[in-house]
């Protein structure tokens, strides 16, 4: 699929990046396994509006794009969460949000749908009226700072959170930095130390499910097949 693809970083410290998409032509999109939520929204080609909420995913996978449609949302940190929402979204599925129009609803909540220029404030919006909630104690847990909690408490505590373990969090942080670690044009043999795998199979492996392509696919710059 050919798009034009922006994104930016936000000022509000529940959100991990803000991203705007418009597809020039039909087609599957890969798209990278992540340990966050992400919210986005969709402008179909008769103008429309739909609203879904991404859970967490281990694996990549790909999406369907239509020609002519815009697409624009934020990915939440990971101690960032939905509090009531379908709890299917924490496997790793895609959970459309009702949407009437020009606003969207949570629960009882209904909040009128952001341009992207706007993400922000409707981020700030959503915490202000507890739709979605910042869980301090899961980011400090997952910095490694967990203090008070035995061990089993503070790994249920994330789990219900974030809908991953610690350790799934971490794989996907550790497979992030090496993708990019890669981007930059750092070596397969190079990157596999300084991300900590214990050898260039462990990376290969790790990649493969994170992005869907070897460490030499992404060092030469290729998409995965779709």
């Amino acid at each position: 699929m050919t798009a034009v693809y922006e994104q930016r970083l936000s000022r509000v410290g529940a959100v991990r990046v803000a991203w705007c998409a418009v597809a020039e032509e039909d087609g599957l999109h890969p798209v990278r396994a992540s340990e966050h939520w992400g919210l986005s929204f969709i402008r179909r080609v008769d103008g429309s509006l739909d609203a879904e909420l991404d859970g967490p995913r281990r694996a990549a996978h790909v999406v369907a794009s239509n020609s002519g449609e815009t697409y624009w949302g934020v990915e939440f940190r990971s101690h960032v969460f939905l509090p009531g929402v379908d709890k299917r979204a924490l496997s790793g599925e895609t959970v459309r949000i009702p949407c009437s129009g020009v606003a969207v609803t949570f629960g009882d909540v209904t909040v009128a749908i952001p341009e992207f220029d706007a993400l922000d404030d409707f981020v700030e919006t959503l915490l202000a009226r507890g739709i979605v909630v910042a869980d301090e104690e899961v980011r400090r847990a997952l910095e490694g700072d967990a203090p008070g909690w035995s061990t089993r408490t503070w790994q249920r505590h994330v789990r219900t959170t974030t809908g991953l373990t610690r350790s799934q969090v971490q794989q996907l942080r550790r497979a992030r930095h090496a993708y990019r670690l890669l981007q930059d044009g750092m070596s397969c043999a190079e990157v596999a130390q300084r991300a900590g795998y214990a050898d260039q199979s462990h990376l290969t492996r790790a990649l493969r499910v994170f992005a869907g392509q070897t460490p030499a696919r992404i060092l030469a710059g290729e998409r995965p097949a779709t």
